[in-house]
């Protein structure tokens, strides 16, 4: 019974792709598409290892993952350090709550432009503008679980004469954990998508950049064959995020 409840989520994850490849197929048999525009499944699937083992592919990936992990991180330690911060200083929270609705109301690919013309196109313009889209959910699911902390902990801690600083690390913050690790579960999932938008509407390296070389060239089976890479990549990268938070948050409840 357990195994059957388990394995009932893959059979239908395996379902919905056999109906995507089954689908894609007809499309392209019946023409109802140019093939320059949409080649069918065989021959991009037949270009997946010719892409794996490229050298101009695999150091886009590697750059775009690269500049993913570190904008996850500056994001994760800025928004719990807000976060923190607008719980323990009074009156600041209400000026980050007016904040946060005001900035995280922009879209984050609006804004490329003025990162472009501040920070160019390198790494760092690329980074900028994930970690601009990514803070909000780190950072009101801070505030959000530390609101929940109980006060009598806090209490016991002042009593123990714990500072505000070692107050945070050891009772306040592990109590947050399962709040926190949800907006980094959000956020990790929106880096990579932020990531690649910016890549692909002007940059210098990177993954997106590989992809609208490919379809400058009208090589349409490798950008899809490339987009199926990704799309993997980040199904294994959410599963990283949400092992790691299983295994640091052993009380998190279950579901």
């Amino acid at each position: 019974m357990d195994i059957a409840r388990r394995g009932r989520p893959v059979a239908l994850g395996a379902l919905g792709v056999a109906t995507v490849l089954v689908a894609w197929h007809l499309i392209r048999v019946t023409d109802t598409l140019p093939e320059n525009s949409l080649p069918g499944p065989i021959p991009v699937l037949r270009n997946l290892p010719g892409l794996l083992v490229s050298a101009e592919f695999r150091s886009g990936l590697l750059d775009t993952l690269w500049t993913w992990a570190l904008a996850l991180g500056l994001a994760t330690v800025a928004g719990v350090l807000v976060g923190a911060l607008s719980k323990a200083i009074p009156g600041l929270a209400a000026p980050t709550s007016v904040a946060v609705d005001a900035f995280r109301s922009a879209p984050s690919t609006a804004l490329i432009p003025i990162f472009i013309l501040l920070l160019g196109l390198g790494t760092g313009m690329k980074m900028a503008v994930a970690v601009y889209a990514i803070v909000w959910p780190i950072l009101i699911n801070t505030i959000y679980g530390l609101s929940g902390v109980e006060p009598t902990r806090i209490d016991a801690a002042r009593s123990m004469r714990f500072s505000w600083l070692r107050t945070q690390l050891v009772v306040a913050l592990p109590s947050a954990l399962p709040s926190i690790f949800t907006g980094v579960r959000i956020a990790s999932g929106a880096a990579l998508v932020v990531v690649i938008s910016t890549e692909l509407l002007g940059a210098l390296n990177g993954v997106g950049t590989v992809l609208v070389a490919y379809q400058r060239a009208g090589r349409a089976d490798y950008v899809i064959a490339g987009t199926l890479i990704v799309g993997v990549v980040g199904v294994f990268v959410y599963a990283a995020i949400t092992w790691l938070e299983d295994h640091i948050v052993k009380w998190k409840s279950v579901d």
